[in-house]
């Protein structure tokens, strides 16, 4: 009964029930309403659906989902559309971020130099650092020193140095953070840094951290040991489509001079502790150098976005000489946002997935594609580029790892080699393409990654962490199983089922 209570008192029950709510108006509405209104508003659902086929920044699974879902029920299937596709953000979030990308673009000019020198050593790389730069303003950099963490506990002994480093400012920002001895660890850390003077900043996503604490004023009360915190998107019971675009990075900015990011949360699991899925496979990156502006402008703005309040981003950039910046290859951190014009992250996936000449390797938990990324993957693999997808052998969530399952059939006969880590669970988000470059981040192979979610990624090219990422997958694979056509006939009827009906609406996920 007391499991019961706790449930139905949870902030994830009461948001829950409040979207339900939302939906049982507009249920109301359509049941209600008088037939010369409901005239008007199947002339409105034939209109919309012609509008929606003809936008051009929705891509065509979009398009396909609405549509659908307004053809089958054409008042509700509307209403649902107009309120919350049409919402992104209020006018005031709208207005800040685009003042804030504005006022800080010229802290981030590209050198030409760096992109001639990277245009000599491979045209492909130039390519996608020009887009990247062009579509997001985020430049690439030379003399940045990269360091791959192929797993949780060197992680975070690389976070933990870094953060007992800082003499100025330590800035974090996470989808995920859980009470445990990770964040007992750091929050000690953070503490004694704070008394120092450090200016200490916590950036959280409010669903990612949604009962995470049983204290539910846990963040608030960073306040008391001088630590500035914010919830990024917080939720209220007025749900919208902006309430759908969650923080899903994971930064860590210290001094202006070192950033780490990757796949893994403040959180025990993702130090192989407490999983009940098995090894929980992720991998981070560390970089030291002029690169790291890059990060420390996307925490800004995020923080900018979350608070309201106006930040000199000038007064945390740390000017670099030649002979302070040191590191071999090309480093080029870029984040992304559903409030930009474009899916940054998707096109660079596909540049980078269309880059290769002889191998790419993918690792991702979730694998829910739209057409073109899968045309990308598929038209490598018939080139003869040895395309290999790493997927987890132990789901976290069942009815995501169906979907994921329900593409395998139409890749492995294009001649993808799809592999399930069977030790556990895959959360790393890696694409190396021919050994020269890379991209390590917190970008899965999903919809909501691609579209939905605030993200952020490193592009390497030429630098020596791609060899150890390569290392790194090699000794993932063969703790892998191949999964061939067999295997895919031979899944259980209700998986196939499931995985095929929610297929058709994996666009809206």
């Amino acid at each position: 009964m007391k499991k019961f209570v706790k449930f139905l008192t949870s902030g994830k029950f009461l948001l829950a029930l409040s979207f339900l709510v939302n939906i049982a108006v507009f249920v109301l509405f359509t049941i209600f309403i008088g037939s010369i209104y409901y005239g008007i508003l199947s002339v409105v659902s034939f209109f919309l659906c012609l509008f929606l086929i003809s936008r051009s920044d929705d891509g065509p699974a979009y398009k396909f989902t609405w549509v659908l879902a307004i053809v089958i029920m054409p008042l509700f299937g509307t209403a649902l559309y107009l309120y919350l596709k049409e919402r992104r953000g209020t006018k005031k979030q709208r207005k800040v971020w685009q003042q804030t990308t504005y006022r800080n673009s010229s802290l981030l000019e590209q050198n030409e130099d760096i992109l001639t020198a990277l245009k000599k050593y491979n045209q492909n790389a130039y390519s996608i650092s020009k887009y990247i730069c062009s579509s997001s303003n985020m430049p690439v950099y030379n003399a940045t020193n990269s360091e791959y963490l192929p797993n949780g506990k060197e992680y975070f002994k690389a976070l933990f140095d870094m953060v007992k480093s800082a003499k100025k400012y330590i800035f974090l920002e996470y989808f995920i953070i859980k009470p445990g001895k990770m964040w007992d660890e750091l929050f000690e850390i953070l503490k004694q840094k704070a008394r120092e003077g450090l200016d200490v900043r916590v950036l959280y996503d409010d669903f990612g951290c949604l009962d995470r604490f049983e204290d539910k004023t846990t963040f608030a009360k960073l306040n008391n040991h001088s630590i500035n915190s914010a919830a990024f998107n917080k939720l209220s019971f007025q749900i919208t489509q902006f309430s759908n675009y969650r923080d899903h990075r994971k930064i860590v900015v210290v001094d202006g001079t070192q950033a780490i990011s990757g796949g893994i949360n403040l959180a025990d699991e993702y130090a192989s502790d407490n999983t009940p899925f098995g090894v929980w496979q992720d991998a981070g990156i560390k970089i030291s150098g002029p690169a790291v502006k890059n990060f420390l402008v996307m925490f800004l703005n995020n923080w900018e976005l979350a608070t309201g309040k106006k930040v000199e981003f000038n007064d945390y950039i740390e000017p670099y000489t030649p002979e302070k910046a040191k590191g071999q290859g090309f480093v080029q951190p870029f984040g992304d946002g559903p409030l930009n014009p474009e899916p940054v992250h998707r096109n660079s996936y596909i540049k980078l997935i269309g880059s290769a000449n002889e191998q790419l390797t993918l690792t991702t938990p979730y694998f829910i594609l739209d057409n073109t990324t899968k045309d990308a993957v598929k038209i490598a693999a018939k080139s003869g580029v040895n395309v290999r997808l790493i997927m987890p052998g132990i789901p976290d969530k069942k009815w995501v790892y169906y979907l994921s399952r329900s593409y395998y059939a139409e890749f492995i006969k294009a001649g993808v080699e799809i592999y399930e880590f069977t030790p556990g669970f895959i959360h790393e988000k890696i694409i190396i393409a021919d050994n020269n470059m890379a991209c390590v981040g917190t970008i899965n192979l999903d919809f909501r990654s691609l579209y939905l979610h605030y993200e952020d990624g490193v592009m390497l090219y030429g630098t020596n962490s791609i060899n150890e990422i390569k290392e790194s997958l090699d000794e993932t694979l063969a703790s892998c199983h191949l999964v061939t056509l067999r295997d895919v006939k031979h899944r259980k009827w209700y998986e196939k089922l499931l995985g095929g009906l929610i297929k058709i609406f994996a666009p809206l996920f």
